[in-house]
């Protein structure tokens, strides 16, 4: 136990900034940030933690705005954990820390097909699940057959796809509950029409949206049949900004940070967005991204 302890230890570190980690690159401080190097690290921390401990798991933090004012209690990311993958004839098991890129590309040098209409969306495999990322074509869902998870008093089991009834951008998993691993269908296909494939997913979405820049992706979801971006830019929002809070001119459902944007500037932002759009269409826009910390 001692032993467990003192490697546990080496894993945390206290008041740590989110800013930089964050891909909208705002935040506040979090008390504690636990980045576990393996499975058997992060139960034994969860196990082993003060019992009024309040615990918030992040991922790549590319769909999340960081509260100016922090996060309360410990952080846990998985990212560091040993990027394990199996492949089997037909499926792989994956560990949720995984980047989704780094997943879809050692599938493609497989002749593996699985993921890729996910090509440019930024993230973890365990991000990806939890959100049931998707495009208008394709959703994590699709492929999905199970997640292992840990509960926050460290017990480990598995969740199949369809006892999580998961709907548009929502895995619908247990809020006390930690992505692990998950198990995905594969098909076997030719590499290059893989490749192919990703090239042109890629291709437009370089045309079309902000990729690369200080963003957390899509910030509405798409009312039924209808299109966030098309609402805002016919409610006149287009041009929008609050400090250095913009609205991306390749897409106006994708915020950016121009320089120094505080996370109350991207709320007082997304609020404004929301009353005109709803002024002008009577639909209130539901966002798709997830606010994290400490909220006044």
């Amino acid at each position: 136990m001692l032993s467990n302890l003192h490697k546990i230890r080496k894993m945390c570190e206290v008041n740590v900034s989110l800013k930089e980690l964050s891909s909208l690159k705002v935040g506040g401080i979090c008390d504690v940030l636990f980045c576990p190097e393996d499975e058997e690290s992060l139960i034994y921390f969860l196990k082993n933690r003060p019992n009024d401990m309040k615990v918030t798991i992040l991922g790549n933090m590319s769909n999340v705005i960081i509260s100016d004012e922090g996060v309360q209690g410990c952080v846990i990311r998985l990212g560091k954990m040993r990027n394990d993958i199996e492949f089997h004839d037909d499926y792989i098991k994956v560990n949720a820390g995984f980047q989704l890129s780094t997943l879809i590309g050692q599938c493609v040098r497989r002749g593996i097909s699985c993921c890729e209409k996910l090509s440019c969306i930024p993230g973890t495999i365990g991000g990806a699940v939890f959100m049931n990322a998707g495009t208008s074509e394709f959703e994590i869902k699709d492929v999905l057959i199970s997640v292992d998870v840990v509960d926050f008093e460290g017990n480990k089991w598995t969740i199949s796809n369809k006892k999580l009834k998961m709907s548009y951008r929502n895995g619908n998993i247990p809020k006390d509950v930690i992505i692990i691993s998950v198990n995905l269908k594969i098909s076997h296909k030719d590499a290059e029409k893989i490749i192919s494939s990703i090239r042109e997913i890629r291709k437009r979405r370089l045309n079309s949206q902000p990729i690369g820049g200080a963003t957390c992706g899509s910030t509405f979801k798409n009312p039924d049949k209808m299109k966030a971006w098309q609402l805002i830019k016919e409610a006149g929002c287009a041009q929008f900004s609050v400090g250095d809070a913009v609205i991306s001119d390749l897409h106006c459902n994708f915020l950016i940070n121009s320089g120094k944007a505080k996370a109350s500037d991207f709320i007082e932002l997304i609020t404004l967005i929301r009353i005109k759009v709803f002024e002008r269409t009577g639909i209130m826009l539901e966002e798709e991204i997830i606010k994290i910390g400490r909220w006044l």
